[in-house]
C-alpha cells in the first residue's frame, strides 16, 4: 500500500501542478532552442509523472551554454530526442494542463514557456498561444520578489533553495530544477499562507503578470537612476520579442 504524502498546504493538496522547466541554446527566447526538458505532474504533493529527455536542436550548442548546463552538441546529437517531437511532446503536456486546469509552475517560467511558444510556431507551424493555452501560471521568481522585494542578495534557484530551506540536488539540470522549484513552492506558501490568495486559478496568470510589471517598474527606477537603458515590457508569460 502506498501512503499519499500531504503538505499540510490545502491549496497544494486539492491541486495538480505541472512543473516545467529547459536548458536551453542560449537567451533569446526568440532564436534559441530547447537542449533538454523536465515535465513532472505533481498530484497534491506526490509526483505522478516525469518527462525528462536530452534534445537535439539541430544546432551545435554555444560553449557558453554548454559551459552552464553541461550538456554538449555531442551528447545531444547521440541520446537527445528529435527537435520537432520534443516540442510536440511539450506543446501535448502544457495543453493537457490547460484543458484539465492544472497549474503550470516554473521558475523564471515566462523565459520557458516564451521560448516554446516561438520555436512551436517555427517548427510545428502554431505557437502554444494559437494552440489555445490557457492554464494557469505560477512563477516562484515572481512570488519570491513579491513576497521579499527587500531581500539583499541574488535569487536564482540555488539561492531560492537556501532561503527557502529546500535541498538542492544540483544546477542547471532540468529534471532537478522542476522538482527544486516545486519544493521551492510548497515551502514558499508554508512560510507566506497569504499568498496563496493571489493564486485563484481565475486571476493567477493575472496577478503574476501584475506582480512582475511592478517588480520590473521599480528595476527600471533603478538601472535609469544608474544612467542605465530601462527594459521594456514585452508581456507575460508570453514575451513579443526577446
Amino acid at each position: 500500500m502506498v501512503v499519499e504524502a500531504a503538505s499540510g498546504i490545502p491549496f497544494i493538496d486539492d491541486n495538480v501542478f505541472l512543473v516545467f522547466d529547459l536548458e536551453t541554446t542560449g537567451v533569446d527566447v526568440t532564436s534559441d532552442l530547447p537542449v533538454s526538458y523536465s515535465i513532472l505532474t505533481y498530484i497534491g504533493n506526490n509526483l505522478a509523472n516525469q518527462l525528462y529527455s536530452l534534445v537535439w536542436p539541430g544546432v551545435n550548442i554555444p560553449a557558453e551554454a554548454s559551459a552552464i548546463h553541461g550538456i554538449s552538441s555531442e551528447d545531444a546529437a547521440r541520446v537527445g530526442s528529435d527537435l520537432h517531437d520534443s516540442l510536440y511532446q511539450i506543446v501535448l503536456s502544457l495543453l493537457r494542463a490547460s484543458r484539465d486546469g492544472w497549474y503550470v509552475v516554473g521558475m523564471n517560467v515566462a523565459f520557458d514557456l516564451s521560448m516554446v511558444n516561438f520555436a512551436a510556431k517555427a517548427i510545428l507551424g502554431e505557437s502554444l498561444v494559437d494552440y489555445g493555452f490557457t492554464a494557469p501560471v505560477i512563477d516562484t521568481l515572481v512570488l519570491d520578489r513579491h513576497l521579499e522585494p527587500y531581500r539583499k542578495g541574488r535569487r536564482n534557484l540555488d539561492a531560492l533553495c537556501v532561503r527557502y530551506g529546500v535541498a538542492s540536488g544540483g544546477f542547471h539540470n532540468a529534471l532537478e530544477d522542476t522538482k527544486m522549484t516545486f519544493g521551492v513552492l510548497v515551502s514558499m506558501l508554508e512560510q507566506f499562507p497569504k499568498a496563496i490568495e493571489l493564486l485563484d486559478p481565475t486571476t493567477c496568470t493575472t496577478n503574476m503578470e501584475m506582480l512582475h510589471q511592478k517588480w520590473l517598474s521599480g528595476y527600471n527606477e533603478y538601472l535609469v537612476r544608474g544612467g542605465k537603458e530601462a527594459i521594456a515590457f514585452n508581456g507575460w508569460p508570453f514575451s513579443s520579442a526577446s
